[in-house]
């Protein structure tokens, strides 16, 4: 029986890890994702069981959150086993770096970003037809910082005065990152090297209280 190429999860839809894509630069096609814009599961909150009390006692005056998975059903199609291994091999080696990877998902003018690293194994299933060699496998991603804030900014500098009591972590959208910011009236700023841009630039941390930030970037995405 003739193996088709899937269809996409939607046209439209475009994924990228590090500023690459997965289709123009890798040849990976996404046919269906999960978890991206899930609610990540609560923590634990802590529980008082007074005994002369009905139920419990929960606080949730500052829910958190643990962290959030994406999994991305993953299609391949090569030539022939060099080109198939090629292909898988320069794929998977961008998640095999140090670091978080930032994967950006465009569905919309305003893309959803995550800092993600690879969780598990990837098992692919692989099919022969003909000449062409065909490869699924799902790709299972964690957010550690499954809460964030989303700013863009179109110029060679980008500046933000911030108060919080708990650290947040900056990534600018250029590979470069500011880590643990807190404080009153904490001034950060970024040079982007006369790329005008524009950048997107990532919070994450306890964004929710977060006092209003001053800056020179447009904020995209107050929390998601």
């Amino acid at each position: 029986m003739p193996i088709h190429e899937p269809g996409t999860e939607s046209t439209g839809i475009t994924y990228t890890i590090d500023g690459l894509e997965f289709l123009s630069d890798y040849g990976v096609y996404v046919t269906a994702s999960k978890g991206m814009q899930d609610m990540p599961p609560l923590k634990e909150p802590q529980i008082v069981d007074w005994p002369d009390s009905h139920g419990t006692v929960v606080d949730l005056a500052a829910p958190r959150y643990t962290n959030r998975i994406i999994e991305l059903e993953c299609f391949v199609k090569a030539s022939g086993k060099l080109d198939f291994f090629r292909k898988i091999n320069t794929f998977l080696n961008a998640f095999q770096k140090p670091g978080l990877r930032r994967l950006d998902i465009r569905i919309t003018d305003k893309p959803l970003i995550y800092m993600v690293y690879i969780a598990d194994g990837v098992n692919i299933d692989k099919r022969w037809y003909q000449h062409e060699m065909f490869g699924t496998f799902t790709l299972k991603l964690v957010e550690p910082s499954p809460v964030k804030r989303l700013y863009v900014r179109t110029g060679i500098t980008v500046s933000m005065t911030i108060t919080t009591q708990n650290p947040i972590d900056i990534y600018w959208g250029d590979d470069k990152k500011t880590l643990n910011v807190f404080g009153n009236e904490v001034n950060v700023t970024h040079d982007y090297a006369g790329d005008p841009g524009p950048h997107f630039i990532l919070l994450c941390g306890v964004i929710e209280e977060i006092k209003p930030i001053i800056t020179n970037a447009e904020e995209v995405w107050n929390k998601y």
